[in-house]
Order: structure tokens, then sequence, then C-alpha cells
């Protein structure tokens, strides 16, 4: 493996335990907890060591800066001691889904700040002609997945604040009251999330544009900017824009895994084989 390759497969491999994180905004039953703690360990260290991440963010100044930051700021609130939204309990993993906006205010900007990076990397390759054909597809396949699991979980808690924001209306007559002001601001914050990354998104395939689209027209019914289509009511349409959101998710993942483990696997031996010719060296 190239060094530019070993470098854009770090970097897509840290950013999926940044999307990742995404899941614990999922309403389940329970959470993996050696899955969060192999992304704890992941995120953590990444900093810790001269990492291509770390390499990098070093060269950037006050950019840099801010990123390590806001790291270490995400650290900070999902994966320590004192986070308040995800706890390692003796009976699993406790998840505070009151507080699931706070992780996907974190999650969307981190996120596309390090793809931001994965592409400066993949665009080098391309221009210098050292380009890996497999690790370019990876870097589309992961952006794609990626656009996936965040469509998923915005729509889907897009559609469940809505729902509630409707019946807390209903219950105070029509009357805005402090709690819909607030579940308001929720779903403000999460129309400005969809829309980051529905601009930063570089798919365009049919599965793609039908799965955002359906989510973008059901954020302007729910605004009042675009009717629901006749015959139709809210449900009908989120099923909808559901299903095709799905569809999407199930084949960008398909296409994800079958480039991604591969790749890490590769990174993984080639690193040990680094550490083992190194560690020869020094015995020498």
């Amino acid at each position: 493996m190239e060094v530019i390759d070993r470098i854009i497969v770090s970097l897509v491999y840290y950013n999926a335990c940044i999307r990742d994180t995404l899941e614990y905004t999922l309403n389940r039953d329970s959470f993996d907890v050696n899955a969060y703690e192999h992304k704890k360990n992941v995120i953590t260290n990444e900093l810790k060591v001269e990492s291509p991440l770390k390499v990098f963010l070093s060269k950037q100044g006050e950019n840099g800066e801010k990123t390590v930051a806001t790291i270490n700021q995400f650290i900070e609130e999902f994966y320590s001691d004192s986070s308040t939204v995800i706890k390692a309990a003796s009976d699993g993993l406790r998840v505070d889904h009151a507080q699931n906006i706070k992780i996907f205010d974190a999650v969307v900007p981190l996120h596309e700040n390090i793809n931001s990076i994965i592409r400066i990397h993949a665009n080098y390759a391309i221009e210098n002609n050292i380009k890996n054909e497999t690790v370019d597809n990876l870097v589309i396949q992961d952006e794609r997945f990626y656009r996936a699991v965040a469509l998923l979980t915005l729509s889907g808690e897009l559609y469940r604040q809505f729902e509630e924001y409707n019946k807390v209306r209903r219950e105070a007559k029509g009357e805005k009251t402090p709690q819909s002001n607030f579940i308001e601001n929720d779903l403000n914050t999460l129309n400005r999330l969809f829309m980051i990354v529905k601009q930063n998104a570089s798919c365009k395939d049919k599965l793609y544009t039908d799965a955002c689209d359906a989510v973008l027209f059901s954020i302007e019914m729910m605004n009042g900017h675009r009717d629901l289509p006749e015959g139709k009511n809210f449900g009908d349409v989120f099923k909808e824009a559901s299903e095709k959101v799905a569809a999407f998710v199930a084949d960008s993942e398909t296409k994800w895994k079958e480039l991604y483990q591969p790749a890490v696997n590769e990174l993984i031996e080639d690193s040990k084989k680094q550490q083992e010719a190194a560690e020869a060296t020094k015995a020498a």
C-alpha cells in the first residue's frame, strides 16, 4: 500500500467512527458496548499518535487548531466518563435520546470537515497520477454511505419531532407554548443540518437524489412551503420518503462494505509490517 493510500484509508477509517456516532440517535432497545468502546478507542487515540490526521492538522495553523479543539470537545461530549449523552453502564450502554440534537449538531459538521480533508488527499493522488482505483472508489462509496446514514437518522428525528410538535400544539388548542417553541428550535436545527448534508454531497445517482428529494419535499411540506399531495397526509409522505431512504441505505451500505473492510485489513497488515521492520532496525 502506497503512502497516500495509507493516509486516505486511515482518514476514512477515523471518519467512519465519527459517522457511526449517529447510531446513538436511533431508538433501539440496546447498543453494542464493544462497538462503542471500539469507536471510543479510535476517536480518542487519533490525536495522541502521529496519525495522518494529526500530522495534517498540525500544518494547518489556526484552522487545524480549531479542528483539534472540535475533536476534543466531541470526545468530551460523547466518549468520556463525563458524557451525559452516552454512558457505559453495567447493564449496557445508556443513551439519553433527549439529547439527540447534540449528537447531530456535533457529528455533521465534524464529519464534513474530515471528509474535506479526505477529498484533498484523494484529489492530490489524482493530480499526481498516483491514484489507486480501489482506494478512490472507497472514498466515493464512503461518501455515499455517509449521506445515507445522515438521511436515515436526520429524517427519522425530523418526523418524530414534527409529530410531537403537532401533538403539543393540539393539546394547547393551537397555541404556542414553551414546549412547542423548544421543539420548533430543534426542528430548525435539523433542517439546517439536513441542508449541510445535501449541499456537501458529491453523489448524484438516482437512488441518492430520489431519497434526498423525498426528504427535502417532506421538510418543505412541514414548513408549509409545499402542499401535501392530494389525498395524502404527513404519515403517508413520511412513509414514502423513509422507503426511498431505506433503499438508498441498503444499496450504499453493500457497496461500502465490499471496499471498506478489505482496505482497512490491508492498512492494519501494512502497519504491522512497518512496525516489525522498525523494531528489527532498532534491534540491529
